[in-house]
């Protein structure tokens, strides 16, 4: 079973701008995510945006030049519907990690939480699709121009030694050094 802390959960969907300061130094969005919800759970919180999902929770350190960190996160284009557990906990992940367990999530409303987790992760699957059709695109125009027939394109390779007397990388045949004016080997 999953390790979580015996906290009492919050009784609503927290504010985004709820967030303290620091927590929210923590993590960066994307370009062009927005926060949508989020949950107070146990040491933290649980942020759901139109791209992702994450744990966002406090170190233990007391020293820490930044108590909050990004925990577990959950890109929706490949995420898993949400499950319910034992009424009480939303478990994002099904895999199993070895001493940890699976991601399972405490909150006041776990079906409540679960729902709009899946109705996140629906619309963030659609615009994972946007994004990925749009960075190919990209990509196709990026590449090397077509060159008109019968042009010649030539590649020369610089080679560069280190100065015996500086270091500095100078251009192998050359008779002087340009940065300390030795001769050269």
């Amino acid at each position: 079973m999953a390790p979580t802390s015996w906290l009492p959960p919050s009784d609503s969907v927290t504010d985004p701008d709820q967030i303290d300061m620091g927590a929210r130094e923590a993590f960066e969005l994307f370009h062009g995510e927005r926060i949508l919800k989020c949950w107070k759970v146990p040491l933290g919180f649980l942020v759901l945006t139109n791209l992702r999902c994450f744990h966002l929770w406090r170190k233990p350190e007391v020293f820490s030049h930044t108590p909050w960190r990004v925990g577990p996160t959950y890109l929706f284009y490949n995420l898993a519907p949400p499950r319910v557990v034992l009424g009480r906990f939303v478990q994002l992940s099904e895999s199993y990690d070895e001493g940890i367990g699976a991601s399972r999530f405490l909150v006041h409303d776990a079906p409540g939480v679960a729902a709009d987790i899946e109705a996140a992760r629906v619309a963030g699957q659609q615009e994972w699709a946007i994004r990925r059709s749009r960075a190919q695109a990209d990509r196709a125009r990026l590449t090397f121009p077509r060159l008109p027939p019968g042009t010649t394109v030539v590649v020369r390779e610089i080679v560069k030694v280190p100065c015996p007397f500086c270091g500095n990388l100078v251009e192998a045949g050359r008779r002087q050094c340009p940065f300390c004016g030795a001769p050269q080997r």
